[in-house]
């Protein structure tokens, strides 16, 4: 990875300003990611900034912006179009935990940035962000997390109390507890985030839930069933419009029980869309579940969207991959 870690620094040197940004929705792994990137790009004496989110964040998010303000973190936020205003001919976008460019927070500035660099830990697509300077993927990371960590390593740096924290929570929120895509290498990440000073109370408070949310995912479990020994499915039905991140916890839970190999939550994201995440033990690739179905991602981490289709018949269409694969 020294060769990644390189072209990356030699790329921070070499431009006037930086733009940071991850996906819409983002989480704590995309943000924990960038934040930990700013801190090294500001230790690097270059002018950088991270997008602000303006799509729906989630609820450990929330906190965990609270706790930036909170604990006076300076971090030099931008929206969009406002950072247009600072962008000149030797700027350069850093996008992170996304490559998909119909994904991204603010896809505009895939086309008003000419320098753009890409680092992901998802499985890689037909569909990428284009014409990029450098594009990293490595699906066997955990997370972005721990590819930052690893630069931090790199670069003989190290990161405050608070950022240590939220990104040890990003981490944690990637690997389910480190319980799916976890190597020797993420608990190195995890141990080295510790020793700078990540705050393990205050990680766990960041990853509490709601009662509501909570309650409202069991309702769901509830109603789950099989469609083949092994194989646990949720249809959300239709009445609400969920997040992704909703579909993602919920097949995390179902993975939970006994018996579950593979799990698929099912769920309407948007007024014509229907939204799938599935989630294997390893055993099962639903990547290739999801390719079939016009997705994509991880052997056990894989989604897919479907427009103009209700929930019955995105399930149908599931079943039968699974029944012909």
């Amino acid at each position: 990875m020294d060769y990644l870690f390189q072209k990356l620094t030699d790329n921070i040197k070499s431009h006037s300003n930086i733009i940071l940004m991850t996906h819409k929705r983002p989480d704590l792994d995309g943000m924990g990611s960038v934040l930990g990137l700013y801190k090294i790009i500001k230790d690097l004496k270059k002018e950088c900034y991270v997008l602000k989110p303006t799509s729906k964040i989630d609820y450990s998010l929330e906190k965990a912006f609270q706790l930036i303000e909170n604990n006076n973190m300076y971090i030099k936020y931008i929206e969009y179009p406002k950072v247009l205003e600072i962008i000149d001919n030797n700027s350069l976008l850093i996008v992170v935990d996304v490559q998909k460019p119909e994904l991204v927070e603010c896809r505009q500035l895939l086309e008003e940035i000419n320098d753009i660099f890409v680092i992901d830990h998802h499985m890689n697509t037909s569909i990428h962000i284009e014409n990029t300077v450098f594009e990293y993927i490595n699906s066997n990371k955990s997370s972005v997390v721990e590819i930052i960590v690893d630069y931090l390593k790199y670069l003989n740096k190290s990161v405050d109390f608070l950022t240590a924290t939220l990104m040890l929570a990003g981490m944690e929120i990637d690997t389910h507890s480190y319980q799916l895509k976890t190597t020797a290498y993420t608990f190195s990440a995890a141990s080295a985030l510790a020793r700078m000073g990540a705050n393990l109370n205050l990680k766990n408070e960041l990853l509490k839930e709601s009662m509501e949310d909570v309650v409202r995912r069991h309702d769901y479990i509830k109603n789950s069933y099989y469609i083949k020994e092994g194989y646990l499915l949720c249809d959300m039905g239709t009445k609400e419009i969920n997040d992704t991140v909703d579909l993602a916890i919920l097949a995390d839970e179902l993975l939970r029980l006994d018996g579950v190999q593979v799990s698929f939550a099912v769920g309407k994201i948007d007024n014509n869309v229907v939204g799938v995440s599935a989630r294997s033990m390893g055993k099962v690739s639903v990547e290739v579940i999801m390719s079939a179905l016009g997705g994509g991602g991880h052997i056990t981490d894989a989604a897919a969207t479907f427009e103009d289709k209700d929930n019955a018949e995105v399930i149908e269409m599931i079943k039968k991959v699974v029944m012909e694969g």
